[in-house]
């Protein structure tokens, strides 16, 4: 049941008292104050009524206003000062906050069973009480007004159990996927890892350098001649070079698939690296098929020196050694 359904009930409720009311005085009294008074408060609720059923909000606080000035101005002298009577809307006012609507209705009528017996078997308690039906609908008004109030508390609760409840929710799956997000993370920072080695793995195989003999270096190139291998290419070599102390450093291009003209701009730069830190270079492995492609690209090796094989480089050396 949503609040404006209770809200509904309500001034329907409300509606129907006052209508009540207003024939219970008119067949004890057509002349009493309450008469028109009540008839006036009828109308204006059914126009409450219409209003809150058009969407105005503000009906409900219109409500309360007039049944203020209406209860205030049309309770009967005998009941304006006597308060005592009021005692028998305490059960009904605990059992709103420590029970529910079922409770208040069945502490209402506990009460009026109780003080019927005690009135005797002449008159019930109401009839005892004021000989009208004006508090049996006041006191009937009163007690299920207090029962919505509690369904309207109620709704309202498990309104914000609901909210809290699917928060709750969203934030264990908010954790359970930052979890997952952080483990993803990891597994590739891993990958990642792995693949660096491999990475460094693959560019020490990709350059290597081999010793023919003292003071000579062998460095073969296969397949394609990139960037990033030529970069890898002279870092390997002017490192092994150096450490290895070589005079003489041989390159063999016969496994390298691409030697064009890009191709021989990175090969120089490595030999012009390596004649900085002193050593010679030779240029070995171009075929025939591979000389009339550098020939027809445009490609030279101009100021280099170039063999048909890396022993007969070695053997030069020796000569000239």
């Amino acid at each position: 049941m949503t609040q404006r359904q209770v809200v509904f009930a309500l001034l329907a409720l409300q509606l129907i008292g006052t209508i009540l009311l207003v024939i219970g005085q008119a067949i004890r009294n057509i002349n009493d104050i309450i008469v028109p008074l009540g008839i006036a408060t009828t109308l204006i609720i059914i126009g409450v009524l219409w209003a809150y059923w058009r969407g105005w909000e503000q009906a409900g606080i219109v409500d309360i206003i007039i049944v203020t000035i209406a209860v205030g101005i049309g309770t009967p002298d005998m009941l304006v000062r006597p308060y005592q009577g009021l005692i028998v809307l305490v059960p009904m006012a605990l059992a709103q906050i420590l029970g529910g609507p079922r409770w208040i209705l069945i502490s209402m009528f506990g009460v009026l069973a109780i003080l019927t017996v005690r009135a005797g078997p002449e008159a019930g308690y109401m009839t005892a009480y004021t000989g009208d039906l004006r508090t049996i609908a006041i006191f009937a008004f009163i007690v299920l007004s207090m029962a919505l109030s509690r369904i309207i508390a109620d709704t309202a609760i498990r309104g914000a159990n609901a909210n809290a409840q699917r928060a709750e929710e969203a934030r264990a799956r908010a954790d359970a996927q930052a979890k997952t997000l952080e483990e993803q993370t990891q597994v590739l920072q891993e990958q990642n890892r792995r693949q660096q080695q491999l990475l460094d793995l693959v560019a020490q195989l990709e350059t290597p350098a081999i010793m023919l003999a003292e003071g000579v270096l062998l460095a073969p190139v296969v397949g394609p001649i990139d960037d990033r291998r030529a970069e890898a290419f002279v870092g390997r070599l002017l490192e092994v070079a150096s450490a290895q102390h070589a005079q003489l450093v041989v390159i063999d291009i016969a496994g390298a698939s691409n030697v064009d003209e890009r191709a021989a701009s990175l090969l120089g730069r490595a030999v012009q690296a390596l004649r900085l830190i002193g050593c010679r270079v030779a240029i070995s492995g171009i075929s025939a098929d591979l000389a009339r492609t550098l020939v027809a690209s445009g490609v030279s090796f101009d100021g280099i020196p170039t063999v048909r094989t890396p022993r007969e480089a070695l053997e030069g050396y020796r000569s000239v050694g």
